[in-house]
C-alpha cells in the first residue's frame, strides 16, 4: 500500500539515499531539510508517516515533535526518530512519551529501518488481545499478575508465568483421575492452597508440580482461545507455591495450534497475499523455545527464498497452515514487508534452530552496491541498491542442462523406495554398491552448480538430495535398514514430503529401541534424536530418548543432561500417559534414592501396564532394599 512519507534531514546524502529507497518500496516521499518548513507542510498536506533527524538546525527535532503533538489533529501521527547524537535508553523512553514508534541510532541497518517503517504504518490495532498482552508481557519481562475468569490468578515473573492459585484446581485434579472424592472427605484439606495436598499425602510434590503445570497451561491456552478480557496487576503481591513455570512462546504456540481450525486462512491471505514474510532478530531469540510439528517446519523452509506469501501457500490449498505464519507475525518473529529483502541475522551463534541441527550454509557474497548500514553524518560510503527487473544474464547451456538433470532426477526418486532410488534390491544388496551409487548421483550436485539455481528447481534440488541422504543414511546402519526391511516387508513404506519424515521417525525410533536392548547407549541416544527431531510430538519417542540419555555413560555426570531428561519424561507425559514413561522416571528416582516417590511412579506404570519390566524391576529392587532393611534393623536389635 502507498503512503505518503515526510522526510525531515538536513544531510544531503543521507537524505537521498532515504528517499530513494522509501521510494522503491512504493511510497510517495517529501523530504525536507529544516523543522519550520516540515512544520507548516504538515499543517497542509496529509502526512501518514513522520521520519525525523533530532539534530537539526534551528528549531530541533524535539521541538518540532512537541508542537506536532500539541496540534490535536496531528497527535496521532506515527513518527520514527533517527540520531546520532541522543543516544541511550533514557532518550529512547522520552521519545516514547511523545508516541515515537522507532528511535534509530545511527549506525543502523537496511533490515531495522525496514522494519521500523513496517511497523509504523501497520494498521492501529482493535480491541487488545490476551495474547497480545502476553506478548507484551513476556518482550518487557514484566511481573505482576493476571486475573483470568473462574477466580485464577497467576503470577508472572520476569515476563513469564511462575505460579497461580485457583479454585478451579481440585475439580480438575478430580476430573483427572488424581483425586478421589472418597479421599478429599476422608481427609480434607487443613487450609487452602496447592500444599496441603502434599500434607495430606493425596498427592507427592512431584506430582503436584507436574498437575500444577498440566493445569496452568490448559487454563492459560483456554483464556487465549476464548479470548478473555485482560485484566493485570504490577503487584506480585503473595506467590503460591509450588512454582510452576511455563515458556510463554511455547504455550501461545500451543494456543494458535489448538485455534488453527478457526484461523480465517481466506482473510489472512487476501491481506497479505502479496507481501513478502522477512525474518526478524526475534526469529532467532526465540526458535528453540518452539516444539514445532513437521508441517510447521516446512513453512519455515520456505522463509528466506523472496517468496511471497501467496506463494509459500500457493501448494498447500486451503492453505491449512497459515495459521503458523500469523503466529510468527505476532510473535514479531517475522514481518510482512512491501518487497523481498534480506533477512535479519541472529548475531549470536547457534546450533540448533527450532531445536533442529543447523546444516552449513556456504554463503555467496553478492557483487553490486552495499546497503550494510545507514552511518552517521560523517561517512562517505553510503550506497543504496536497488533492484531492477530484466537485467539478469540469460542462463548458459550448461545451467539449462543442470536443471533439466534435477527435474529429470525429480522424477525419479518419486514412488520409490529406498533401494531402487540407488537401482538396488533387497536381494542384490550390498554396502559397497550402495556407496558407489550413492556419490555418483551426489557428485554432480556441486556447490557451484546448486548456486545457479533458484525457485522451484532450487527447492526440488533440495528435495533430491534430501531423499538420498535419508536412503543412504537408513541403508547403511546395519539397524536401520533391518527396521526399514521390516516395514518394507509389511507393505507400509511410501516416499514423499511429511510421509518421508513420519518413515524415517519410526525407522529411527525402532533403531533406538533395538540399540537400547543392545546396551548401545550411545547409538541409541543418536538415532532416538533424529527421531525426536523428525517427530517431536510423539510421546514414546520423548521418553525412550530421555532414557537412552540417562543411561549414556557419556553423559553421566552431566546436570544439563538429566534435566533434559526430565524436560523430555514431563513432554512425553503430557502427551500421553504412557507405562514406559512413569517407569523410566521411577527408575532416575530410585537412583537418587527417593525410594518413596519411585514407587509411587512404578505403581503408575504397573496400572497402565501390569508386565512394564523396568517398573517391575524397580518394584522388586525397592522390595529388596526394604528386606535389607528389616535384617540390618533385627541385628541391631537382637545382637
Amino acid at each position: 500500500m502507498k503512503h505518503r512519507i515526510l522526510l525531515v534531514e538536513d544531510n544531503d546524502r543521507l537524505a537521498g539515499m532515504l528517499t530513494s529507497f522509501l521510494a522503491s518500496l512504493g511510497h510517495e516521499v517529501l523530504a525536507l531539510a529544516d523543522a519550520e518548513t516540515a512544520l507548516a507542510l504538515l499543517g497542509k498536506e496529509k502526512i501518514d508517516l513522520l521520519v525525523l533527524d533530532l539534530k537539526l538546525a534551528g528549531m530541533n527535532g524535539v521541538e518540532l515533535l512537541q508542537r506536532v503533538r500539541r496540534n490535536p489533529e496531528l497527535k496521532e501521527l506515527p513518527a520514527i526518530i533517527m540520531t546520532g547524537v541522543f543516544r541511550g535508553e533514557g532518550y529512547a523512553r522520552a521519545a516514547a512519551k511523545l508516541g515515537v514508534k522507532a528511535y534509530l541510532e545511527k549506525p543502523f541497518g537496511k533490515d531495522a529501518f525496514l522494519e521500523a517503517v513496517g511497523a509504523a504504518l501497520a494498521p492501529p490495532p482493535g480491541p487488545r488481545e490476551l495474547s497480545a498482552m502476553l506478548l507484551d508481557l513476556y518482550h518487557n519481562g514484566k511481573s505482576g499478575v493476571l486475573q483470568l475468569g473462574g477466580g485464577t490468578r497467576v503470577v508472572f515473573l520476569a515476563g513469564e508465568p511462575a505460579s497461580f492459585s485457583s479454585p478451579g484446581f481440585v475439580p480438575f485434579l478430580l476430573a483427572e483421575g488424581r483425586l478421589l472424592r472418597g479421599d478429599l472427605e476422608k481427609y480434607p484439606l487443613s487450609r487452602p492452597g496447592k500444599m496441603p495436598l502434599c500434607e495430606a499425602g493425596l498427592l507427592n510434590y512431584d506430582e503436584l508440580q507436574e498437575q500444577s503445570r498440566l493445569f496452568l497451561s490448559k487454563v492459560l491456552v483456554e483464556a487465549v482461545l476464548q479470548n478473555q478480557p485482560p485484566q493485570f496487576l504490577p503487584d506480585v503481591g503473595a506467590i503460591e507455591p509450588p512454582l510452576t513455570p511455563l515458556s510463554l512462546p511455547r504455550l501461545l504456540y500451543q494456543a494458535a495450534k489448538q485455534g488453527a481450525d478457526r484461523f480465517g486462512a481466506d482473510s489472512f491471505l487476501n491481506r497479505t497475499g502479496a507481501l513478502f514474510p522477512l525474518r526478524t532478530e526475534r526469529y532467532f531469540r526465540l526458535a528453540n523455545l518452539l516444539g514445532l510439528g513437521p508441517e510447521e517446519i516446512g513453512v519455515l523452509e520456505q522463509l528466506g527464498q523472496g517468496k511471497s506469501v501467496r506463494e509459500i501457500f500457493a501448494s498447500a490449498p486451503p492453505a491449512r497452515q497459515a495459521w503458523f505464519l500469523d503466529f510468527l507475525v505476532r510473535m514479531g518473529m517475522v514481518n510482512l514487508a512491501l518487497e523481498p529483502a534480506e533477512d535479519r541475522d541472529a548475531g549470536f551463534p547457534q546450533k540448533m534452530l527450532f531445536n533442529r541441527p543447523i546444516e552449513e550454509v556456504v554463503e555467496v557474497e553478492v557483487q553490486g552496491m552495499s546497503f550494510e548500514d545507514l552511518v552517521d553524518e560523517v561517512s562517505d560510503s553510503i550506497d543504496l541498491a536497488v533492484g531492477e527487473t530484466g537485467m539478469a544474464a540469460p542462463l548458459s547451456a550448461s545451467e539449462i542442462d543442470f536443471e533439466q538433470e534435477v527435474q529429470r532426477d525429480y522424477a525419479a526418486i518419486q514412488n520409490k523406495n529406498y533401494y531402487e532410488i540407488f537401482g538396488l534390491s533387497q536381494a542384490n544388496f550390498s554396502f559397497a554398491s550402495l556407496k558407489e551409487s550413492y556419490f555418483s548421483k551426489t557428485r554432480q550436485y556441486s556447490p557451484e552448480k546448486f548456486m545457479q539455481l533458484s525457485g522451484d528447481t532450487l527447492s526440488r534440488a533440495q528435495d533430491v538430495l534430501s531423499h538420498y541422504a535419508n536412503a543412504y543414511n537408513t541403508l547403511s546402519s546395519v539397524i536401520a535398514k533391518e527396521r526399514y526391511d521390516e516395514m518394507l516387508n509389511a507393505n507400509v513404506i511410501g516416499l514423499g514430503g511429511r510421509q518421508e519424515d513420519a518413515l524415517q521417525a519410526r525407522i529411527q525410533f525402532q533403531s533406538g529401541k533395538v540399540f537400547l536392548e543392545m546396551e548401545d547407549y550411545k547409538n541409541a541416544e543418536r538415532a532416538l534424536q533424529d527421531a525426536y527431531t523428525l517427530d517431536a510430538e510423539d510421546s514414546q519417542t520423548s521418553a525412550y530418548l530421555a532414557w537412552s540419555i540417562y543411561k549414556n555413560p557419556a553423559n553421566h555426570g552431566s546436570q544439563v543432561a538429566l534435566e533434559k531428561c526430565r524436560m523430555l519424561l514431563s513432554k512425553s507425559l503430557q502427551m500421553g500417559r504412557s507405562a514406559e514413561a512413569f517407569a523410566f522416571r521411577g527408575c532416575m528416582l530410585l537412583d537418587e534414592g527417593r525410594d518413596g516417590l519411585a514407587e509411587g511412579e512404578f505403581q503408575k506404570a504397573l496400572r497402565l501396564n501390569p508386565q512394564e519390566r523396568h517398573a517391575l524391576g524397580g518394584m522388586r529392587l525397592i522390595r529388596e532394599r526394604h528386606e535389607a532393611e528389616k535384617k540390618g534393623l533385627f541385628k541391631r536389635i537382637f545382637g
